[in-house]
């Protein structure tokens, strides 16, 4: 309990005893930095990229498209226009999905090891599939931004007519880095 005799202007001498005045002024005094926080920056060599989805159209499902937080929206917007022509392509046409998901894997390594911006990846839209679903369309988004496919996809878009449309993806990769470690053994979750 403090000491009853003390005034009031005592009792704040006595607190302020230790204080000393701030020589600078406004920005110039230097804030005590918080405790910085680590945010999901696709960037940073072992970070798990974050992707936004952009919605599709329910009832064709005919828009397929993706980017890493923080993409610059010109290197988006470039993707769908097919501004940036693919620099090698992938058909998956006719495979199962355990088959297709292994010709992507391969041809995402090798196309990531020989720094490659653009590639377009070619699902089909499905005619032959069971109830004329798509099943390699659907599976390829998931396999985009999952593990080992996300730490090498920037953005990922559906095609223009001219290269294919709905049935074709263009997929922008990122710039190769050593220090990133990929498991390309890893398998996405929703495989089957």
């Amino acid at each position: 309990m403090l000491n009853d005799s003390l005034s009031d202007s005592a009792l704040f001498l006595q607190a302020m005893g230790q204080v000393c005045p701030v020589r600078a002024r406004g920005r110039a005094v230097a804030l005590e930095p918080a405790v910085p926080t680590q945010p999901m920056n696709p960037d940073l060599p072992n970070a798990t990229p974050r992707f936004i989805l952009a919605p599709t159209d329910d009832c064709r499902q005919s828009l397929v498209a993706g980017h890493v937080a923080g993409v610059d929206s010109v290197v988006m917007n470039r993707l769908r226009a097919g501004a940036l022509r693919p620099q090698a392509q992938l058909d998956l046409h006719g495979l199962t999905v355990v088959q297709a998901f292994e010709n992507l894997r391969a041809f995402m390594r090798t196309c990531w090891h020989n720094c490659l911006g653009t590639v377009m990846i070619i699902p089909g839209v499905g005619r032959n599939s069971p109830d004329g679903r798509g099943v390699l369309r659907e599976k390829l988004q998931n396999w985009l931004i999952q593990e080992p496919c996300n730490r090498v996809v920037l953005a990922f878009c559906t095609a223009q007519p001219h290269d294919g449309g709905a049935g074709s993806m263009y997929v922008q990769l990122r710039k190769k880095r050593k220090n990133i470690r990929i498991d390309w053994a890893r398998m996405p979750d929703d495989m089957w």
